[in-house]
């Protein structure tokens, strides 16, 4: 069993951030967002140009652009970034680049509203329920210190997309639903590597990394278990786990359907207790009983179960917003 702790426990000090070369076209620079979740930014490399692959918070700019230099590219070879997803932890440091390098941003259309807006960004992400949470100072800082300034999407992508970098090196986009309602993930064809963004969640977070459909989650666990055994995979890149083996990638999925699974019971087995619970309380119970922060990518999380739930007619929602066992249908 991978043990989601030890792989994310690596030293935490002074180190600002750090350069490692995956293969003689993908680099990587990281830095640690907390004590316990680090965060992944991929540039790769081919003869023609080279794209990153998200960007990071803008923080990371100085690094990226170090990133660039070592790699033996110049600023001017950088020709786009190429989003997996469009959270702040994603997009921070696109406008910065983009001066810096004249690059141009791609990312799936549904979130493109989220470069140019970022108060919607900010109240979409983390205020979907504002009657449970309120928008206060410390967490709007928390989503906006990390990105730079509002940017135009230049170019939407979607499942299908193709960049060719140039001496055979080339990514094909793929699309996933779960931690987002649109995530696309990337492979590159010459060194075997899939490219993901948070697709798999981090579980093991002090909170519920989040997942806005279950059914999504469940079909891109089964996608990527089917590009892994369909494609020549070598290394799975993702967001916040180092470079992963296809046999360490497959072992964190089936850990990601139990812990839906977990999820999916932990949910069911309060409503049942409680004969009727509002979302509050049923958010703030999951989150006791799974021993995670109260705090809103955990609530988007336990709504999507409840929206679930519903579809599968094995709970439903009464006339005052609260929630019963089919069974046990409030009159």
């Amino acid at each position: 069993m991978v043990n989601q702790k030890r792989i994310l426990k690596q030293r935490y000090g002074k180190v600002v951030a750090s350069y490692k070369i995956i293969n003689e076209h993908i680099f990587q620079t990281s830095i640690w967002l907390t004590k316990e979740i680090p965060l992944y930014v991929y540039l790769v490399k081919g003869s023609d140009y080279g794209v990153f692959i998200d960007s990071g918070v803008k923080s990371m700019f100085p690094y990226l652009l170090n990133t660039v230099r070592k790699s033996g590219l110049v600023c001017a070879d950088i020709k786009y970034i190429l989003h997996t997803h469009s959270h702040h932890d994603h997009i921070g440091s696109n406008a910065q680049l983009k001066a810096a390098t004249g690059c141009q941003v791609a990312a799936h259309k549904q979130y493109a509203h989220w470069h140019t807006d970022f108060e919607k960004h900010y109240r979409e992400f983390a205020l979907p329920f504002p009657q449970l949470i309120k928008d206060k100072p410390e967490l709007r800082s928390e989503v906006l210190s990390a990105l730079d300034e509002p940017h135009a999407v230049d170019l939407m992508v979607d499942e299908g997309s193709v960049f060719y970098l140039g001496s055979e090196v080339e990514l094909e986009a793929f699309l996933f639903s779960g931690h987002m309602m649109a995530e696309l993930g990337w492979y590159e064809k010459l060194t075997k590597t899939l490219i993901l963004g948070d697709v798999i969640t981090l579980m093991d977070a002090p909170f519920i990394h989040g997942h806005l459909t279950v059914k999504g989650y469940r079909e891109s666990l089964n996608k990527i278990n089917m590009l892994i055994n369909k494609y020549p995979v070598e290394w799975v890149l993702m967001a916040h786990f180092p470079p992963s083996t296809p046999q360490i990638v497959t072992t964190l999925i089936n850990q990601a359907y139990e812990y839906l699974d977990r999820l999916e019971n932990t949910v069911t087995e309060i409503i049942e207790n409680s004969g009727v619970v509002d979302l509050k309380t049923l958010w703030q119970s999951v989150c006791d009983k799974l021993g995670k922060v109260h705090e809103f990518r955990s609530l988007s999380t336990v709504h999507a179960h409840v929206e679930d739930l519903k579809t599968k007619n094995i709970i439903i929602e009464n006339t005052d917003k609260t929630f019963s066992l089919k069974n046990h249908e409030k009159i």
